[in-house]
């Protein structure tokens, strides 16, 4: 019996940055939007002020808590304080002074500073409450992507092996929306799961914010860390689920007429050692190799996590 390698199906890196796009999307309008709605509209505005020191506290710059100044200084500001008498404490990277005596005009600025923060805090926090994952996820659909990837494999497929064994395999069009749907409701599902998680961590992140000053600065670090986070999970998930259907959709079509054995080729990109070694291999689709010699796992290329590895089909004749 020969055997002929035929031309691997490659899949356009689109679809992964639409399906990225669609999700980064969902994360901001979901989870961000409604908390940077609320810090705006908590937040007054900042009044010019003759004192450094007063601009700087109602800026956020400046922090003051049991007695003592810390922050960002600059020139203005310590000429200020050694005006007031106060010297910079190298020991506690700032400086020193009791409440009471201050003037008057800085305690009344370190009181509405301190009250418009817990403020900004206690609204932030309820919009965290009020988020609602499951609500916004019932709009959101990735079938038209999937159908489109769909196509995409089709035609290539024609292209590569109808051409080359003469063998065609027709889905219907309502196959093709059975699998979309599945696929997209699994996405939906690792979507909702990442998100449900990350209200949770918002919140204590915002908690934790209050609880070490309550300042302006430190509670957008919050918003923006997290929707790094979940830029980063995006690109994951794109590229996961994917790469996911592409490896099962490939197979079910490459088994169809036939081809059920495959050369393991790895990418240009880097590739984990497990992934290394079976490069060049032959396999079968139905007794996928071990991927993960920790666990055991076993996955067609693909399948497995963050894998660029490509099967080249093997057809017997």
């Amino acid at each position: 019996m020969k055997e002929r390698q035929l031309q691997p199906i490659r899949i356009s890196p689109k679809f992964d940055e639409e399906a990225e796009a669609e999700i980064i999307a969902f994360f901001f309008e979901t989870l961000f939007a409604p908390i940077i709605a609320e810090m705006k509209k908590t937040q007054a505005a900042y009044f010019n002020s003759n004192s450094a020191i007063d601009s700087g506290i109602r800026s956020g710059k400046i922090q003051f808590s049991d007695g003592i100044f810390k922050g960002d200084f600059n020139a203005a500001m310590s000429k200020e304080f050694r005006k007031l008498g106060m010297k910079f404490d190298k020991r506690i990277k700032g400086y020193k002074k009791e409440l009471l005596n201050l003037p008057t005009s800085l305690q009344v600025t370190i009181a509405q500073t301190a009250s418009k923060y817990e403020l900004l805090a206690t609204n932030m926090i309820g919009a965290i409450d009020g988020l609602n994952v499951s609500a916004a996820l019932e709009s959101l659909s990735f079938q038209p992507l999937y159908k489109k990837l769909i196509g995409n494999i089709d035609a290539d497929f024609t292209k590569t092996v109808t051409k080359t064994i003469g063998v065609k395999v027709d889905i219907t069009d309502n196959q093709k929306q059975v699998i979309a749907e599945e696929y997209s409701n699994n996405l939906k599902l690792s979507i909702k799961d990442f998100a449900d998680n990350e209200v949770l961590i918002l919140r204590q992140e915002v908690e934790k914010a209050v609880f070490a000053g309550i300042r302006a600065e430190s509670l957008q670090k919050v918003i923006v860390d997290r929707f790094g986070v979940s830029q980063s999970k995006a690109k994951f998930l794109a590229k996961q689920e994917i790469s996911l259907l592409t490896s099962k959709y490939k197979q079910s079509k490459y088994q169809e007429v036939g081809v059920n054995k495959y050369k393991w080729s790895i990418s240009n990109v880097r590739t984990r050692p497990d992934h290394k070694a079976l490069n060049g291999k032959i396999f079968s689709f139905d007794d996928p190799p071990i991927t993960n010699k920790d666990t055991g796992e076993r996955n067609n290329p693909g399948e497995d996590f963050g894998c660029n590895c490509v099967a080249i089909p093997i057809v017997e004749f």
